[in-house]
């Protein structure tokens, strides 16, 4: 199956996409001048996004790892 099916990894692009176009954008605006709001804004960003990052990799690998199980557990059925 190819990911670009996959609604959860769609959401996952286009928030990546998001989070990547807010801190150019922010960047753009500030370029040198770079004060406390922008950078704790542009910290907040960049946490968050690790977040969703992390929690989408572990839902994965727990999604992964529970077709694996009941795969499995159906091929002892079968046999």
């Amino acid at each position: 199956m190819s990911h670009l099916k996959s609604k959860k990894f769609i959401a996952y692009l286009l928030s990546e996409l998001g989070w990547k176009i807010i801190i150019g954008y922010i960047l753009y605006q500030y370029q040198a001048k770079i004060e406390h709001y922008s950078f704790m804004l542009l910290l907040g960003i960049v946490i968050t996004s690790g977040f969703i990052q992390v929690g989408y990799i572990l839902g994965q690998a727990a999604l992964d790892r529970y077709a694996l199980m009941t795969e499995n557990a159906t091929d002892g059925i079968k046999k």
